[in-house]
């Protein structure tokens, strides 16, 4: 435990030393880890989600064709 404070005491003086932009991009994501509530999505994020929520409502799930094309697809 103490060499996990001792790593995190580093990281906090390193980004103490960071540009204040990237100070708070650091912040938020430290913010959001420790948060007790549950993580809400955006109205965007549910807009690309429900779709996809209700196809799966239905049934409609990508073939099996479908899934090995992609994941045998070579990366641009």
């Amino acid at each position: 435990m103490e060499a996990i404070d001792t790593t995190l005491e580093e990281l906090f003086e390193k980004v103490r030393k960071l540009p204040e932009e990237e100070k708070a991009a650091a912040a938020l994501v430290l913010e959001e880890l420790t948060e007790d509530s549950a993580y809400v999505l955006s109205e965007e994020e549910l807009a690309i989600l429900e779709p996809a929520l209700e196809r799966a409502k239905r049934g409609e799930f990508a073939d099996q064709a479908v899934v090995d094309e992609l994941l045998n697809k070579p990366w641009a």
